[in-house]
């Protein structure tokens, strides 16, 4: 399996931009910065990336998200391992604003795990835009581990990329397009891989553990 590979999925069965755009009680995603009630944000450090009133209701009313979630997992993501998966249980939100950033520092994600348990369970990352994502205001990722040779990672609503965020570096420019980049990323560990970790989550200290911050796809 290569470092990044994309792939498209039945965007008008697994609708995500029009539960999300409802849950979020905006118009239009791509634009929530010209609503005319949206905050004045400064640029986000990497403690309060997750700290916006869009986040907040996205995490507590995304029951009806869930659902076609773990549906679009089932029909999209099973069927690319030959065994049961594990998998993020509820999918991570981001928001790019113009002038801001998503993500608030450059990282590996097993710089936020115990990390000999990283290497061992060997996660892959699976980043879902609900907006087009392009230039400045998606994510930029290493084509080699610690080459520095970063590339945007470009796609349109309906595309998927499957990726590996444990050990290349990737992070957020500022945006300085007009458009908001709103998408989910989640995790996955094939079945014969995983194993229990009593490592908490950096924002909700849930357990790296099925039950905590996973769940399992037969």
């Amino acid at each position: 399996m290569s470092s990044m590979n994309k792939f498209s999925y039945d965007k008008e069965k697994y609708n995500f931009r029009k539960i999300v755009e409802k849950i979020l009680e905006v118009k239009s995603l791509n634009a929530i910065h010209l609503e005319s009630n949206f905050p004045n944000y400064d640029l986000f450090p990497r403690e309060e990336d997750q700290s916006t009133i869009y986040h907040k209701r996205f995490y507590h009313s995304n029951k009806g998200f869930l659902k076609i979630y773990d549906l679009f997992v089932k029909d999209y993501i099973r069927p690319r391992f030959n065994e049961p998966i594990i998998y993020q249980k509820i999918p991570t939100f981001r928001l790019h604003f113009p002038n801001n950033v998503a993500v608030g520092e450059w990282h590996k994600d097993k710089k936020y795990r115990d990390s000999a348990w990283a290497e061992k369970v060997r996660e892959l990352n699976y980043y879902l835009p609900l907006t087009r994502a392009f230039g400045s205001n998606t994510i930029w990722v290493e084509v080699h581990e610690d080459e520095r040779d970063f590339v945007p990672m470009e796609a349109k609503y309906g595309e998927v990329y499957e990726w590996n965020g444990s050990d290349l570096t990737h992070g957020n420019k500022q945006n300085v397009t007009d458009f908001t980049r709103v998408s989910i990323d989640f995790r996955v560990i094939p079945e014969s891989r995983y194993i229990d970790s009593g490592h908490l989550t950096i924002n909700t200290k849930l357990p790296f553990s099925i039950g905590g911050y996973y769940k399992e796809c037969k």
